[in-house]
């Protein structure tokens, strides 16, 4: 299990890391570690070789950094001001609310890292290009307070881990890997490949629910309709010609009765009802709950369960090859499963391991991991191929997720039809069915 990643040394990374800080950012070197300067936005003008005029946008610390930073581009500064940010921008920093960094925008900046640090270029070095060509102002300001870090002295992986919310474990534990195993530039491809991997199946699984999920919002907006405009109208004819309603016919109007006068608490007993499901959500039990009748629903939750193991053998496999301890490699396994069922197993797995246990023998004893899934971890154990032995098992379940898909995508839609038809048809046939006793009467 030990790669290529772990046999080299740590000549690159080490001498990266401390004259770096000196050469690429003079501003910044000089920093104490107990100091944390503040990043602020700076837009500036500056004359070119050309004699004509350029301005941009940067992320620094002072404005004497900005101008030595132009100076470098081979500008002549002429302006250098501090950037104010709207109340629109303040109101995207709002927790929950703001932008978000994508993975696919991770991978893409794993991949530009990998190519610098490969090339020799300093790590400070690279974090500014890297800064100043993000587009999204999150990573754009994460990346500038990671080169003051790694300025301050700490290293790569130690500045990414005060990121939480843009670095989850799997990257932190990876780049440290490459950090201590000198192999960052590969450690990053690695990473980026993983990450384009995941978005891939995410964007299948995705496409293969958002069909499904823009019927029902649909058949929910016909409904709401029918029962606000059109029931309405054939109540009051109902109710002049007296008599006893069928009961699918009563079950319409005292819905109709229901949403059309009592409106306002029906949304407010939804909102309430949503916020306690969301609440009920956040808690372990809960999600518990939750991801394992998403494993049990028709259809859908064999995509789950197939895409969920196709990211475990991916992550595995990716930090058993960068050298990763095992009893992390499988914590951070279960993190990113993406469901509890899966996580779960893969903590007691953890536990027997930490007994002195096998892996496959503990994925043996819950039905979430296939016999599939089992055997070739045995043989990779027994073997001492297992990284190849989760890559296979990625890669299969990455096929089988684009099968299923397609096999989804074909059946889903004459379902869905139907259940339409269903819906729609039957409240149609229970508004007309006292119609058909009026045409006795007049008989």
């Amino acid at each position: 299990m030990v790669t290529g990643l772990r046999e080299r040394v740590n000549a690159r990374s080490s001498g990266a890391s401390s004259p770096q800080s000196s050469a690429s950012s003079p501003p910044t070197a000089e920093l104490k570690a107990d100091e944390t300067p503040s990043i602020a936005s700076y837009s500036y003008e500056g004359i070119n070789a050309d004699g004509a005029i350029e301005a941009g946008e940067l992320f620094a610390t002072s404005e004497r950094e900005v101008v030595e930073r132009i100076r470098r581009l081979g500008l002549r500064p002429t302006s250098v001001k501090r950037s104010k940010p709207s109340i629109f921008e303040r109101e995207l920093s709002i927790p929950g609310l703001g932008p978000r960094v994508k993975p696919a925008e991770l991978a893409v900046m794993a991949r530009q890292f990998s190519t610098m640090v490969s090339a020799g270029i300093p790590l400070i070095r690279a974090l500014t290009v890297l800064t100043d060509q993000a587009d999204n102002p999150v990573l754009r300001r994460t990346l500038a307070e990671m080169r003051v870090s790694v300025a301050s002295g700490d290293s790569l992986s130690q500045a990414m881990e005060r990121h939480p919310k843009v670095f989850d474990r799997l990257f932190v534990s990876m780049v440290r890997a490459g950090e201590v195993a000198g192999a960052l530039d590969a450690v990053l491809v690695q990473l980026a490949d993983a990450l384009e991997r995941n978005v891939a199946v995410r964007q299948k699984l995705k496409s293969a629910m958002s069909y499904p999920v823009a019927v029902l919002v649909m058949v929910v907006l016909v409904v709401a309709a029918m029962l606000i405009f059109v029931v309405p109208v054939f109540t009051g004819i109902y109710e002049d010609l007296g008599g006893t309603l069928p009961l699918p016919t009563r079950i319409l109007v005292v819905a109709s009765s229901v949403l059309t006068t009592r409106l306002p608490f029906v949304l407010v007993g939804g909102v309430v009802a949503g916020l306690a499901f969301r609440s009920w959500r956040s808690t372990p039990s809960g999600r518990m709950a939750i991801d394992r009748m998403k494993l049990r629903v028709p259809l859908i939750g064999p995509l789950i369960h197939k895409g969920a193991l196709a990211r475990i053998g991916r992550t595995l496999s990716v930090l058993i090859g960068a050298g990763v301890p095992v009893l992390e490699t499988l914590k951070i396994a279960s993190d990113t499963a993406g469901n509890q069922v899966v996580s779960s197993g893969l903590d007691e797995a953890s536990e027997g391991v930490r007994r002195g246990e096998s892996i496959a023998s503990n994925l043996g004893r819950h039905d979430v991991f296939p016999s599939m899934v089992v055997q070739l971890v045995t043989v990779g154990e027994e073997t001492g191929s297992l990284e190849e032995m989760l890559t296979t098992i990625g890669a299969t379940y990455d096929n089988e997720v684009e099968a299923a898909v397609s096999g989804f995508a074909a059946l889903i839609e004459p379902l869905l039809m139907a259940v339409i038809g269903l819906v729609v048809g039957g409240m149609v046939i229970a508004l007309y069915l006292p119609m058909f006793r009026i045409i006795d009467l007049v008989q």
